[in-house]
């Protein structure tokens, strides 16, 4: 088992599809599709293909901002009651619906620690995408 797939059972994924070893679309299809995706990627060419994973009535929801286009034929929205909107992420209201979900839910954020005189590993860590998760700093 990865490790990617430990932290998504970990967070709550009922199932986990790793992109590297199944085609998503056919994964999400064999399941129903998809009621939601939320895309985060800024590219437009990794969002088109994600249309066709949603199921009767989903909707993708993109907040990854990109210059390049989404493509998509009327149909396949058409077909199948399936929408795609924006939305712009970040807000204040944003962060306070977050945090009541994670309190509903019981989601806790994954951290990795660092003592204080090894502040500057994990500044090193986070600059080279080392760090898992969120860096702590600790003060023991």
């Amino acid at each position: 088992m990865s490790f990617r797939y430990l932290c998504e059972k970990k967070l709550g994924a009922h199932i986990y599809l790793n992109s590297e070893n199944n085609n998503i679309i056919t994964e999400l299809q064999k399941l129903g599709g998809a009621r939601v995706i939320l895309a985060t990627a800024p590219s437009g060419k990794s969002i088109s293909p994600l249309v066709d994973a949603l199921g009767n009535k989903g909707e993708l929801v993109i907040v990854g901002a990109s210059n390049d286009p989404i493509e998509v034929i009327s149909i396949q929205l058409i077909r199948r009651n399936r929408s795609i909107k924006g939305w712009p992420s970040g807000s204040a209201i944003d962060s306070e619906d977050t945090l009541k979900f994670c309190a509903l839910t019981g989601i806790r954020p994954m951290i990795q620690q660092y003592p204080l005189d090894k502040a500057g590993d994990a500044f090193e860590d986070m600059m080279s995408n080392k760090a898992r998760f969120r860096s702590v700093i600790t003060m023991n």
